[in-house]
């Protein structure tokens, strides 16, 4: 994940350079754009944002996975997990669109940037980085198929549909092992579908998504900490907003962190640290910006040029990353032609009520922060 990440980070550096053109060397003389003056930070309510965030962020990347755990042998924290799957669907949607993707355009957009030549820089740069994770996704998928590591797993004979008759035929096509039929290619042209097979959670293309999730989100909880912590004017109505922020966001992390299988090594326990550690780098990694923030307030302008570029440009990375990952292998690959297509319609009124209500709560936290 860190190659791919500093690969993103190059490649989006390049696009500023060439799409941006120039700034106007004037920038606003507005007292907006000074730094704000000593008195007004209150630096024992910042201190006390870093420890209130750690705890918010904790609880909610570790309370899906300790219910994903427990709901291998109780019906009830199964079904709450259930829920919070794809409640936190609906977050990780609503925090790329009315979180991410917004604030790149508000920073890109403030005069005390300047001018910018090419207007539309923010939604370029997430475009961009979409892009490129695109490829690696892409060109990662050909490399594993090519070399017999298939992203998915490879199933024996089943009986799939035929695409222009309602009956069943026999055919030397993959299922799974309960013999239901397999996910259909919706663009058939023969006389059979080609099915498509479930998304193994043990996979290796299951737990590469899943970190490329945490990514997007880490990239932009490190810079909504250090903004918080360098905030002054009001630091209290951004500070409860983000408390839920995290929370919430948490949640949609840790349910997806939860429903990975962690493979067993010979001779060793499950590696289950590693779900411990994504969870733990969800929760500390605000508070660091926080602290970051606290310790360079004097010097850094929140509205300086410099700070909000890189606001604006890692924002903008983050939007890119996590739209990818919302809609392609969230919402299409869950429910288009993944388990939520077939599943009875009980389950799918439960998931969308949940999806919604995650979309709404995102959206709603989206006018405090």
């Amino acid at each position: 994940m860190s190659k791919t990440v500093c690969s993103t980070i190059i490649v989006l550096t390049y696009l500023i350079s060439v799409v941006k053109a120039d700034y106007t060397d004037e920038v606003s003389d507005n007292d907006s754009c000074s730094p704000t003056t000593a008195e007004d930070y209150n630096l024992g309510l910042h201190v006390a944002s870093v420890f209130v965030l750690l705890i918010a962020s904790g609880i909610g990347a570790f309370l899906p996975v300790l219910m994903g755990d427990y709901g291998n042998n109780n019906v009830f924290f199964k079904r709450i997990f259930f829920i919070l799957k794809y409640f936190g669907t609906g977050i990780i949607i609503a925090l790329a669109f009315c979180h991410l993707l917004q604030d790149s355009f508000e920073t890109f957009s403030n005069e005390c940037i300047g001018e910018l030549g090419y207007e539309p820089t923010a939604p370029a740069i997430a475009m961009g980085s979409m892009l490129v994770i695109w490829l690696v996704d892409y060109f990662g998928a050909r490399w594993a198929a090519r070399r017999n590591l298939p992203s998915v797993p490879a199933l024996p004979n089943a009986t799939i549909k035929a695409s222009t008759s309602g009956s069943v035929s026999n055919s030397s096509s993959p299922t799974n092992d309960d013999n239901k039929p397999m996910f259909q290619d919706l663009c058939c042209e023969s006389g059979l579908c080609k099915p498509i097979a479930d998304l193994d959670p043990a996979s290796k293309r299951a737990h590469w998504d899943v970190q490329l999730l945490e990514g997007g989100i880490v990239f932009h909880s490190v810079m909504i900490g250090v903004a918080l912590g360098a905030q002054s004017d009001g630091f209290e109505v951004t500070f409860a907003a983000l408390v839920f922020h995290q929370l919430f966001e948490g949640l949609g992390l840790g349910a997806r962190i939860g429903a990975l299988v962690w493979p067993k090594l010979e001779g060793t326990s499950n590696i289950a640290w590693k779900k411990w550690f994504m969870c733990m780098a969800y929760t500390v990694i605000t508070s660091i910006g926080i602290a970051i923030g606290i310790g360079v307030h004097q010097s850094f302008n929140e509205n300086g040029r410099a700070e909000l570029l890189a606001i604006g440009v890692l924002n903008s990375i983050s939007a890119g990353i996590l739209l990818y990952s919302g809609l392609c292998q969230l919402l299409y690959a869950e429910w288009v032609v993944g388990d939520m297509r077939d599943t009875s319609n009980a389950k799918v009124a439960t998931a969308l009520i949940s999806l919604f209500l995650g979309l709404f709560a995102m959206a709603l936290i989206g006018k405090w922060t």
